[in-house]
């Protein structure tokens, strides 16, 4: 069991195969809910203790489970940190992360483009947006005296 960011920014649970997204957070559990709910109309549940451990399946799936397209979610997290926090450009992330994965799990990566296309948008989601105009111009207080 891991949990990795999704690309909305919220926690995804991965378990034996499957992923799973926040449906509930209770007092004494949470209730985590199968990724695949709008596309398959999976109803597929687990639920964990508050640490986020301890996982218990509440519901089946109604599809089988991917173990290699799990860990293409979990290689694509880490270019996608490696890419925030870094001075590295989009390739170099790229060509480290799928030099680690093994050739089943590499077969299922995304096109290179799309992928280094996104490792792009997140480096520029930490630079601030250019003014148009006097009105979107912000200063900060330390630029005032």
């Amino acid at each position: 069991m891991e949990i990795i960011t999704s690309n909305k920014g919220c926690e995804k649970l991965c378990n034996n195969g499957y992923m799973y997204v926040l449906k509930h957070f209770g007092k004494s559990k949470i209730t985590w809910r199968c990724s695949k709910r709008s596309s398959f109309k999976c109803m597929g549940e687990l639920y964990t203790n508050i640490q986020k451990e301890d996982p218990v399946l509440k519901s089946d799936h109604n599809h089988f489970g991917d173990s290699e397209k799990v860990d293409v979610e979990k290689a694509l997290c880490i270019m996608k940190q490696q890419s925030k926090s870094g001075l590295s450009k989009p390739l170099e992330v790229y060509a480290e992360g799928v030099a680690k994965l093994d050739g089943n799990v590499r077969s299922k990566m995304p096109v290179e483009d799309h992928v280094k296309r996104t490792l792009r948008n997140q480096r520029s989601k930490l630079n601030p947006i250019e003014p148009t105009s006097l009105d979107n111009l912000i200063i900060d207080g330390a630029y005032l005296n």
